[in-house]
């Protein structure tokens, strides 16, 4: 009777274990899937930062760059204009 009831303890042990391993690994899987989506986002954005319209786009809004000739106008509230002077 002891051998049986040990049995069945293992058993029902081993099937939470495998349970709890399938349930991470479908978990894992919908996190590489998710990561796969972002990682070809990432780089469809980087392709489009290689142009020289973004490169220049990127330089001007996150660095506050601008081409010789050029002046920055600050306005009240800290919006900033940028305007070329001829």
């Amino acid at each position: 009777m002891l051998i049986i009831i040990s049995g069945i303890i293992a058993i029902v042990y081993a099937l939470e274990l495998y349970f709890v391993q399938r349930s991470k690994l479908l978990m894992y899987q919908k996190e590489i899937e998710k990561l796969k989506e972002e990682n070809a986002m990432l780089e469809k954005t980087l392709k489009k930062a290689e142009t020289s319209f973004m490169t220049e786009k990127i330089a001007r809004e996150q660095l506050g760059m601008m081409k010789p000739g050029e002046y920055k106008i600050l306005l009240k509230g800290n919006k900033n204009v940028s305007d070329k002077v001829r």
